[in-house]
């Protein structure tokens, strides 16, 4: 499946701001379940390239001049395996790395009693076990954003039952670690299903996030929990850490400027194999009339 992404970040100050530094995780990377065919940025000023310690490809924009607002923009075409993700290789950090609890995923009373009743199935098949997890978690939190904040805790979110994929990722992990199977938070893009780009403008979204659990001897697998589904290809992995604050899109701070507003829009979409079709056959369209110039000189050899 080849997928066409766009992701515009914009922050707006009503009065000026004197310097911002922003920390971007939004390029993605190619794996053995996807591969990058374009990406760029398009960003106000040069930005520093550099690969954090979780492998994540970063950049590090700085604006230190008078600036009413900071445009972002990523896009490019991603092609994806129409296959559940699997990741058998573990990376530049362990798998043990991802059992250290962070402040996002700490758990309470409530969660452990939770997580401690899938102990005995993960034990006795790890991926069966974490499969039921994830249903169990959709199944007991609704999917309802505007309950939680960005900087809302599994625990938090678990108690009010409710929260968006960011809380479902950090519940997930959270239930995982307790059960000594490391996990990971994971941002990137999902394409709905619903009409390929050329059929009309593709629907307006948010970045997306699920989780990986480690499974020995089949390497991370993804589970998108919000979606009570196994992460597959409409899936595009951009960055993974401990929790949301590790592998955010966009995560920084600003000097100066009032009255901060965000606004962020991602448009994901399929795009069709009829619109590549004309350009392979431009692209094969001088062989076929190299071909036909031969045919052509050796039918004049003949009749000379």
């Amino acid at each position: 499946m080849r997928l066409s992404i766009i992701h515009e970040t914009k922050y707006l100050y009503a009065t000026p701001a004197d310097y911002s530094i922003q920390y971007l995780r939004l390029s993605p990377q190619s794996t053995i379940q996807q591969k990058i065919l374009t990406w760029d940025l398009d960003l106000p000023r040069p930005a520093t390239l550099f690969s954090d310690g979780f492998g994540n490809t970063s950049h590090v924009l700085v604006v230190d001049r008078p600036h009413h607002e900071i445009c972002i923009r990523a896009h490019g075409e991603v092609e994806v395996e129409d296959s559940p993700l699997n990741l058998p290789d573990i990376g530049p950090l362990g798998p043990d790395v991802y059992m250290r609890f962070t402040a996002l995923t700490a758990q309470d009373e409530a969660l452990n009693r939770f997580s401690e009743a899938f102990r005995r199935q993960t034990m006795n098949n790890r991926a069966a076990g974490v499969e039921a997890l994830m249903v169990a978690v959709r199944e007991e939190m609704d999917y309802r954003p505007g309950v939680t904040e960005v900087g809302t805790s599994a625990a938090q979110a678990f108690s009010k039952r409710a929260g968006v994929c960011q809380d479902h990722a950090h519940v997930f992990v959270s239930c995982c670690r307790n059960l000594n199977i490391p996990a990971r938070y994971v941002s990137g893009y999902l394409a709905p299903k619903n009409r390929p780009a050329s059929l009309g403008r593709p629907t307006a979204l948010a970045s997306h996030a699920w989780a990986e659990a480690w499974i020995e001897g089949a390497g991370w697998q993804g589970f998108d929990v919000a979606n009570h589904t196994r992460a597959h290809g409409r899936h595009v992995r951009v960055a993974v850490g401990l929790d949301y604050l590790d592998a955010c899109p966009v995560r920084g701070f600003h000097r100066g400027g009032k009255v901060e507003s965000l606004e962020v829009e991602v448009q994901v979409s399929e795009i069709a194999y009829q619109e590549r079709i004309p350009a392979a056959k431009a692209a094969r369209s001088p062989e076929r009339q190299q071909h036909h110039q031969r045919q052509q000189q050796q039918q004049l050899q003949q009749q000379l």
